[in-house]
Parts: structure tokens; C-alpha cells; sequence
């Protein structure tokens, strides 16, 4: 059976694009899909060890292929919690709480007038369907986070995008444990 993240797409396509090492190129989908760069981040991050082994060319008893292999499969496999696994256990993060907090801490940006919502024209909900202003997904450890808002009239707006990625990003990282591998601002409106 194969899983499928929470916009529909399988994520067996998704290990195949990492192990090829085409995780950084994005068809259109998944350039605007958080959940799909959340779970590419996080085969990403999971696939690292086994680059690096393969970098020094070892042969590896079939069995530790297979349990790496199910282990970075499955990465997707609760599509609306992060995990963070710790030795003493784990825990669970809902992509509802990472959606609050990006929210408000984006909301906290100098410049940043109002988290707003718009009309979805294309992508992967209905169009007319009202879109969030902070849509987030997950996968294992990993997050990717889009924030749409208005800013302030005569602000230098890539310069406040890149403030909201990295407050976000950083806030989202302290608070939750989860990385955020894509940090996305669309700024939609601007207000005096």
C-alpha cells in the first residue's frame, strides 16, 4: 500500500526523487505544496547518512538496507503530525500548532500589517476555496511553513519576507523541535 501525503501525492515518488538526488528540483506541485517540501525536508535529512555512507562504498548486509530503506519510506506516514524522537521517546506535533505559530509570530514582524486568507485560484484545493494564511506541513521531523499577509505600505518586502522566514523558522524550530526545511511568504496586499 502506498502512503500519500495530506494533498494526495504518494510519498514511494517522493524517496525515488531524494535516492536520485533530484530532492532539490520541484515539479509545480510541489513547489507550492508545504507538505510535499515538508516531506522532501525530511527524506532529505533522513537520506543524508546513507549518502554518505554510500560516498565511501561499503557493502552493507541486505538486511540494514531494507530496515533503512522502511524507515525513510514511512517518513510520511502520519500526515498531520510531526515526530521528534528522542531516547527517552517521542512526541507528536500537529501541523494545526505549527500553523498557529507561524501565524503568530509572523504576525509579530515589524512591517507585517495582517495574516490574511485569499481565494484559491490553483493548486491542489478547489478554486474559490478560501485559502489559509498559514498553511504548514509535516512529515516525521521536518516542516515547511507558507505565510500569506499585507504589509506596510513602503516596505522593502523581500527584506521583510526573508525577517518573517527566519523568525518563523527559528520560532517554529525553539517551540516545536521540528525543522523547518521551507519557510514561504506570499505577500498579497500592502496598507497605509
Amino acid at each position: 500500500m502506498t502512503e500519500t501525503l495530506a494533498c494526495g501525492r504518494a510519498t514511494a515518488p517522493l524517496v525515488e526523487q531524494v535516492a536520485e538526488g533530484r530532492g532539490q528540483v520541484l515539479d509545480p506541485h510541489q513547489a507550492r505544496c508545504p507538505h510535499c517540501r515538508a516531506a522532501l525536508g525530511e527524506i532529505e535529512r533522513l537520506w543524508a547518512p546513507v549518502r554518505a555512507v554510500a560516498a565511501e562504498r561499503p557493502e552493507a548486509p541486505p538486511s540494514l538496507v531494507e530496515s533503512a530503506l522502511r524507515r525513510v519510506r514511512g517518513s510520511g506516514g502520519d500526515v498531520e503530525y510531526g515526530r521528534i524522537e528522542t531516547p527517552q521517546g517521542h512526541t507528536r506535533v500537529a501541523a494545526r500548532v505549527v500553523v498557529a505559530l507561524a501565524r503568530h509570530l509572523a504576525a509579530q514582524v515589524p512591517g507585517v500589517e495582517v495574516a490574511l486568507g485569499r481565494l484559491a485560484t490553483e493548486g491542489h484545493r478547489p478554486a474559490g476555496e478560501l485559502v489559509p494564511d498559514v498553511e504548514a506541513g509535516v512529515a516525521g521531523g521536518s516542516t515547511a511553513v507558507q505565510v500569506t499577509l499585507a504589509a506596510a505600505y513602503g516596505q522593502d518586502l523581500q527584506a521583510l519576507g526573508e525577517r518573517i522566514r527566519t523568525v518563523v523558522a527559528r520560532g517554529v524550530r525553539e517551540v516545536t523541535g521540528l525543522e523547518p526545511v521551507d519557510v514561504t511568504v506570499h505577500v498579497d496586499d500592502v496598507f497605509d
